[in-house]
């Protein structure tokens, strides 16, 4: 795998792109706080929009390295949901 980190990624209907600080209120009223949407993700639902802002603050500083993939999926201008890698194996040359 080619480690090129959180690039855009965009169709005609939706984007895939990098966290910004100013998503925290999109993201907590959208998905952050839906038990249901976060029973599989890695973290609990966000008690408020502070704990999703503290959330996207770790994430944007780790956008420095090549080895983290994490977009905002945007629609219509809105971000509605994520997508990331949680854990990349290194290739075992097969």
């Amino acid at each position: 795998m080619n480690l090129i980190g959180t690039k855009p990624i965009a169709t005609q209907r939706l984007l895939l792109r990098r966290f910004q600080r100013e998503d925290a209120e999109a993201m907590f009223r959208n998905w952050a706080s839906d038990p249901e949407v976060t029973r599989f993700l890695t973290w609990p639902p966000h008690a408020s929009a502070d704990v999703t802002r503290g959330l996207i603050g770790l994430w944007v500083n780790q956008y420095d390295l090549d080895s983290t993939f994490n977009w905002v999926i945007e629609y219509e201008r809105q971000p509605i949901g994520s997508i990331s890698f949680v854990e990349i194996q290194p290739s075992s040359g097969l």
